[in-house]
Protein backbone atom coordinates (compact mmCIF):
# COMPACT_ATOMS: atom_id res chain seq x y z
CA UNK A 1 0.00 0.00 0.00
CA UNK A 2 1.53 3.13 -1.00
CA UNK A 3 1.15 5.59 1.75
CA UNK A 4 2.99 9.10 0.53
CA UNK A 5 0.67 11.88 -0.26
CA UNK A 6 1.06 13.07 -4.09
CA UNK A 7 3.10 16.65 -4.18
CA UNK A 8 0.59 19.22 -3.59
CA UNK A 9 0.41 20.68 -7.43
CA UNK A 10 -0.19 16.81 -8.23
CA UNK A 11 -3.23 16.48 -6.13
CA UNK A 12 -4.63 19.86 -7.36
CA UNK A 13 -4.48 18.77 -11.05
CA UNK A 14 -5.90 14.77 -9.62
CA UNK A 15 -8.95 16.68 -7.65
CA UNK A 16 -9.93 19.11 -10.38
CA UNK A 17 -9.63 16.34 -13.22
CA UNK A 18 -12.29 14.14 -10.67
CA UNK A 19 -14.12 16.74 -9.68
CA UNK A 20 -14.84 17.67 -13.41
CA UNK A 21 -15.39 14.22 -14.82
CA UNK A 22 -17.92 13.25 -11.58
CA UNK A 23 -19.91 16.23 -12.02
CA UNK A 24 -20.06 15.13 -16.11
CA UNK A 25 -21.25 11.70 -15.02
CA UNK A 26 -18.49 9.48 -16.87
CA UNK A 27 -17.92 6.77 -14.95
CA UNK A 28 -14.81 6.42 -12.42
CA UNK A 29 -13.39 3.16 -13.81
CA UNK A 30 -13.45 5.67 -17.04
CA UNK A 31 -11.89 8.42 -15.49
CA UNK A 32 -9.20 6.58 -13.79
CA UNK A 33 -8.27 5.22 -16.91
CA UNK A 34 -8.04 8.85 -18.52
CA UNK A 35 -5.17 9.77 -16.17
CA UNK A 36 -1.86 8.19 -17.47
CA UNK A 37 0.90 11.00 -16.61
CA UNK A 38 3.62 10.53 -13.87
CA UNK A 39 3.10 9.20 -10.38
CA UNK A 40 -0.73 10.13 -10.67
CA UNK A 41 -1.07 7.54 -13.85
CA UNK A 42 0.81 5.45 -11.85
CA UNK A 43 -1.12 5.21 -8.84
CA UNK A 44 -4.97 5.57 -10.82
CA UNK A 45 -3.98 2.14 -12.60
CA UNK A 46 -3.49 0.44 -9.41
CA UNK A 47 -6.66 2.19 -8.20
CA UNK A 48 -8.71 1.08 -11.59
CA UNK A 49 -7.26 -2.75 -10.86
CA UNK A 50 -8.99 -2.62 -7.12
CA UNK A 51 -12.50 -0.68 -9.06
CA UNK A 52 -12.84 -3.82 -11.46
CA UNK A 53 -12.19 -6.10 -8.48
CA UNK A 54 -15.61 -4.66 -7.28
CA UNK A 55 -14.13 -1.94 -4.49
CA UNK A 56 -15.70 1.46 -3.53
CA UNK A 57 -13.73 4.55 -5.30
CA UNK A 58 -13.02 5.51 -1.58
CA UNK A 59 -11.01 1.81 -0.78
CA UNK A 60 -9.66 1.59 -4.56
CA UNK A 61 -8.21 5.20 -4.24
CA UNK A 62 -6.95 4.70 -0.43
CA UNK A 63 -5.15 1.15 -1.14
CA UNK A 64 -3.46 2.92 -4.50
CA UNK A 65 -2.45 5.91 -2.40
CA UNK A 66 -4.17 8.57 -4.41
CA UNK A 67 -6.39 9.63 -1.29
CA UNK A 68 -4.25 9.66 1.99
CA UNK A 69 -4.62 10.52 5.05
CA UNK A 70 -7.83 13.52 5.99
CA UNK A 71 -8.62 13.11 1.98
CA UNK A 72 -9.45 9.52 2.36
CA UNK A 73 -11.93 10.17 5.01
CA UNK A 74 -13.90 13.09 2.98
CA UNK A 75 -13.51 11.00 -0.02
CA UNK A 76 -15.52 7.87 1.69
CA UNK A 77 -18.16 10.01 2.98
CA UNK A 78 -18.63 11.61 0.50
CA UNK A 79 -19.14 8.87 -1.53
CA UNK A 80 -21.59 7.43 1.60
CA UNK A 81 -23.27 11.19 0.55
CA UNK A 82 -23.25 11.63 -2.86
CA UNK A 83 -21.80 14.45 -2.73
CA UNK A 84 -18.02 13.15 -4.67
CA UNK A 85 -18.02 16.33 -7.28
CA UNK A 86 -18.30 18.90 -4.48
CA UNK A 87 -15.98 17.63 -2.57
CA UNK A 88 -13.43 16.98 -4.93
CA UNK A 89 -13.95 20.74 -5.95
CA UNK A 90 -13.21 22.06 -2.76
CA UNK A 91 -10.14 19.63 -2.45
CA UNK A 92 -8.93 20.87 -5.80
CA UNK A 93 -9.04 24.44 -4.30
CA UNK A 94 -7.53 23.82 -1.32
CA UNK A 95 -4.88 22.18 -3.09
CA UNK A 96 -4.20 24.51 -5.47
CA UNK A 97 -4.37 27.60 -3.43
CA UNK A 98 -1.31 25.14 -1.58
CA UNK A 99 0.51 25.14 -4.39
CA UNK A 100 0.53 28.49 -5.32
CA UNK A 101 1.89 29.58 -2.09
CA UNK A 102 4.38 27.05 -2.52
CA UNK A 103 4.97 28.51 -6.13
CA UNK A 104 5.26 32.13 -4.66
CA UNK A 105 7.69 31.32 -2.08
CA UNK A 106 10.17 29.73 -4.18
CA UNK A 107 10.04 32.30 -6.60
CA UNK A 108 11.05 35.12 -4.41
CA UNK A 109 13.56 33.11 -2.86
CA UNK A 110 15.53 32.48 -6.37
CA UNK A 111 17.62 36.28 -6.47
CA UNK A 112 17.78 36.23 -2.44
CA UNK A 113 19.67 32.87 -2.32
CA UNK A 114 21.29 33.53 -5.62
CA UNK A 115 22.77 37.05 -4.33
CA UNK A 116 23.43 35.34 -0.62
CA UNK A 117 25.77 32.79 -1.92
CA UNK A 118 27.55 35.25 -5.18
CA UNK A 119 28.11 37.44 -1.62
CA UNK A 120 29.67 34.52 0.51
CA UNK A 121 32.34 33.82 -2.77
CA UNK A 122 33.04 38.03 -3.13
CA UNK A 123 32.97 39.51 0.55
CA UNK A 124 36.09 37.27 1.16
CA UNK A 125 38.17 37.90 -1.69
CA UNK A 126 39.61 40.96 -0.93
CA UNK A 127 41.97 39.53 1.78
CA UNK A 128 42.78 36.50 -1.05
CA UNK A 129 43.66 38.84 -3.39
CA UNK A 130 45.74 40.66 -1.05
CA UNK A 131 47.81 37.81 0.40
CA UNK A 132 45.83 37.94 3.57
CA UNK A 133 45.40 34.44 3.48
CA UNK A 134 45.52 31.01 1.59
CA UNK A 135 43.41 29.34 -1.35
CA UNK A 136 42.27 27.19 1.81
CA UNK A 137 41.38 29.74 4.14
CA UNK A 138 39.22 31.22 1.12
CA UNK A 139 37.61 28.06 0.91
CA UNK A 140 37.03 27.97 4.30
CA UNK A 141 35.78 31.04 4.50
CA UNK A 142 33.08 30.27 1.74
CA UNK A 143 32.27 26.72 0.80
CA UNK A 144 32.69 26.07 4.65
CA UNK A 145 30.14 29.10 5.82
CA UNK A 146 27.82 27.44 2.96
CA UNK A 147 28.26 24.05 4.62
CA UNK A 148 27.14 25.75 8.31
CA UNK A 149 24.51 27.58 7.13
CA UNK A 150 22.74 24.66 5.19
CA UNK A 151 23.29 23.06 8.72
CA UNK A 152 21.69 26.00 10.42
CA UNK A 153 18.58 26.22 8.00
CA UNK A 154 17.91 22.20 8.13
CA UNK A 155 17.76 22.32 12.44
CA UNK A 156 16.23 25.78 12.30
CA UNK A 157 13.36 23.99 9.86
CA UNK A 158 13.01 21.25 11.50
CA UNK A 159 12.41 22.72 14.86
CA UNK A 160 10.36 25.68 13.44
CA UNK A 161 7.12 24.49 13.82
CA UNK A 162 7.81 23.92 17.81
CA UNK A 163 9.19 27.62 18.01
CA UNK A 164 6.73 29.54 15.47
CA UNK A 165 4.33 29.54 17.62
CA UNK A 166 6.12 31.00 20.87
CA UNK A 167 7.92 33.72 18.75
CA UNK A 168 5.93 37.47 18.47
CA UNK A 169 4.88 38.52 15.67
CA UNK A 170 4.81 35.29 13.56
CA UNK A 171 3.39 33.45 16.27
CA UNK A 172 -0.15 35.38 15.97
CA UNK A 173 -0.17 34.11 11.98
CA UNK A 174 0.87 30.47 13.08
CA UNK A 175 -2.21 30.59 15.09
CA UNK A 176 -4.07 31.45 12.71
CA UNK A 177 -2.86 29.42 9.72
CA UNK A 178 -3.07 26.34 12.38
CA UNK A 179 -7.01 27.19 12.85
CA UNK A 180 -7.76 28.14 9.69
CA UNK A 181 -6.77 24.81 8.53
CA UNK A 182 -8.86 23.02 11.75
CA UNK A 183 -12.18 25.14 10.58
CA UNK A 184 -11.50 24.11 6.87
CA UNK A 185 -10.98 20.42 7.41
CA UNK A 186 -13.70 19.98 9.87
CA UNK A 187 -15.91 21.72 7.42
CA UNK A 188 -14.94 19.73 4.61
CA UNK A 189 -15.97 16.41 6.46
CA UNK A 190 -19.31 18.62 7.69
CA UNK A 191 -20.02 19.20 4.10
CA UNK A 192 -19.27 15.36 3.23
CA UNK A 193 -21.74 14.67 5.50
CA UNK A 194 -19.76 13.39 8.88
CA UNK A 195 -21.69 14.03 12.14
CA UNK A 196 -19.53 16.51 13.98
CA UNK A 197 -18.85 14.41 16.78
CA UNK A 198 -17.14 11.69 15.00
CA UNK A 199 -15.62 14.65 12.48
CA UNK A 200 -13.66 16.72 15.30
CA UNK A 201 -11.45 13.78 16.22
CA UNK A 202 -10.23 13.41 12.75
CA UNK A 203 -9.62 17.29 12.64
CA UNK A 204 -7.63 17.35 16.13
CA UNK A 205 -5.53 14.61 14.84
CA UNK A 206 -4.44 17.16 11.93
CA UNK A 207 -3.34 19.64 14.10
CA UNK A 208 0.54 18.48 14.73
CA UNK A 209 1.08 21.42 18.02
CA UNK A 210 0.17 19.53 20.83
CA UNK A 211 -0.54 23.03 22.84
CA UNK A 212 -2.70 24.43 19.94
CA UNK A 213 -4.43 21.36 19.71
CA UNK A 214 -5.05 20.89 23.87
CA UNK A 215 -7.06 24.14 23.03
CA UNK A 216 -9.08 22.95 20.43
CA UNK A 217 -9.97 19.74 22.47
CA UNK A 218 -11.72 22.10 24.70
CA UNK A 219 -14.57 22.19 22.15
CA UNK A 220 -15.64 18.66 22.43
CA UNK A 221 -15.64 18.82 26.09
CA UNK A 222 -17.66 21.72 26.01
CA UNK A 223 -20.12 20.07 23.62
CA UNK A 224 -20.45 16.73 26.18
CA UNK A 225 -21.85 19.28 28.60
CA UNK A 226 -24.69 20.30 26.15
CA UNK A 227 -23.76 23.48 24.87
CA UNK A 228 -24.02 24.17 21.09
CA UNK A 229 -20.34 23.91 19.14
CA UNK A 230 -20.70 27.75 18.67
CA UNK A 231 -20.64 28.49 21.99
CA UNK A 232 -18.00 26.12 22.49
CA UNK A 233 -15.99 26.94 19.31
CA UNK A 234 -16.27 30.53 20.99
CA UNK A 235 -14.36 29.70 24.41
CA UNK A 236 -10.87 28.53 22.22
CA UNK A 237 -7.87 30.70 22.65
CA UNK A 238 -6.78 32.46 19.71
CA UNK A 239 -10.04 31.97 17.30
CA UNK A 240 -10.33 34.77 15.17
CA UNK A 241 -13.65 37.05 16.08
CA UNK A 242 -15.34 36.96 12.58
CA UNK A 243 -15.04 32.52 12.96
CA UNK A 244 -16.83 32.73 15.58
CA UNK A 245 -19.48 35.39 13.99
CA UNK A 246 -19.86 32.90 10.93
CA UNK A 247 -19.74 29.73 12.99
CA UNK A 248 -23.30 31.38 15.05
CA UNK A 249 -24.67 32.36 11.88
CA UNK A 250 -24.13 29.36 9.89
CA UNK A 251 -25.20 26.99 13.01
CA UNK A 252 -28.34 28.87 13.50
CA UNK A 253 -29.60 28.67 9.78
CA UNK A 254 -28.30 25.36 9.40
CA UNK A 255 -25.72 26.04 7.34
CA UNK A 256 -22.39 25.17 9.66
CA UNK A 257 -20.40 23.23 6.86
CA UNK A 258 -20.70 26.11 4.23
CA UNK A 259 -20.07 29.23 6.44
CA UNK A 260 -16.90 27.13 8.14
CA UNK A 261 -15.54 26.87 4.56
CA UNK A 262 -16.79 30.73 3.87
CA UNK A 263 -14.49 31.95 6.62
CA UNK A 264 -11.75 29.87 5.61
CA UNK A 265 -11.65 31.15 2.08
CA UNK A 266 -11.76 34.82 3.96
CA UNK A 267 -8.58 33.93 5.77
CA UNK A 268 -6.91 31.60 3.11
CA UNK A 269 -6.83 35.32 1.39
CA UNK A 270 -5.90 37.26 4.40
CA UNK A 271 -3.06 34.76 4.88
CA UNK A 272 -2.17 35.18 1.27
CA UNK A 273 -1.50 38.89 1.50
CA UNK A 274 0.16 38.69 4.64
CA UNK A 275 2.46 36.04 3.05
CA UNK A 276 2.96 38.52 0.29
CA UNK A 277 4.30 41.47 2.48
CA UNK A 278 6.83 39.57 3.87
CA UNK A 279 7.67 38.08 0.74
CA UNK A 280 8.15 41.47 -0.59
CA UNK A 281 9.77 42.75 2.67
CA UNK A 282 12.19 39.73 3.54
CA UNK A 283 14.54 40.07 -0.09
CA UNK A 284 15.17 43.84 0.56
CA UNK A 285 16.08 43.09 4.46
CA UNK A 286 18.25 40.11 2.87
CA UNK A 287 19.72 42.61 0.60
CA UNK A 288 20.46 45.20 2.92
CA UNK A 289 22.32 42.75 5.09
CA UNK A 290 24.46 41.86 2.15
CA UNK A 291 25.38 44.56 1.11
CA UNK A 292 26.59 45.61 4.33
CA UNK A 293 28.12 41.95 4.88
CA UNK A 294 30.04 43.00 1.52
CA UNK A 295 31.47 46.42 2.50
CA UNK A 296 32.58 45.46 5.52
CA UNK A 297 34.65 42.95 3.92
CA UNK A 298 36.10 45.24 1.53
CA UNK A 299 36.79 47.58 4.07
CA UNK A 300 38.35 45.33 6.98
CA UNK A 301 40.64 44.05 4.09
CA UNK A 302 42.05 47.20 3.25
CA UNK A 303 42.92 48.66 0.08
CA UNK A 304 45.80 48.42 -1.76
CA UNK A 305 47.53 51.86 -2.13
CA UNK A 306 50.50 53.18 -3.74
CA UNK A 307 53.58 54.76 -1.42
CA UNK A 308 54.33 58.28 -2.64
CA UNK A 309 57.77 58.97 -2.08
CA UNK A 310 58.51 61.84 0.51
CA UNK A 311 60.75 63.86 -1.40
CA UNK A 312 60.21 64.31 -4.99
Amino acid sequence: MIRKSLPTQDLAKLYLQLSRLEASGIPIQQAMAMMDQGETGKRAQVALTYLKRGKPLSEAGARAGLFVGLDATLVKVAEAGGILAEIFRQLAQFYEEKARQARQVKSRLILPVTVLLLAIFIQPFPALFLGKITIGGYLIATVGLIVKLALIIFVFLHFWDRLEMKVPYFGRWYVRRRMRDFVQSLGLMLQAGLPILEALPKAFQLVENVSLRQRLELISRSLQKGETFAQAFSQVEGINPLAIQLVFTGEEAGRLADMMLHYAKLESEEIAMHNEMLAEWIPRIVYAGIAIWIAYGILSAGAPMSVVPEDI
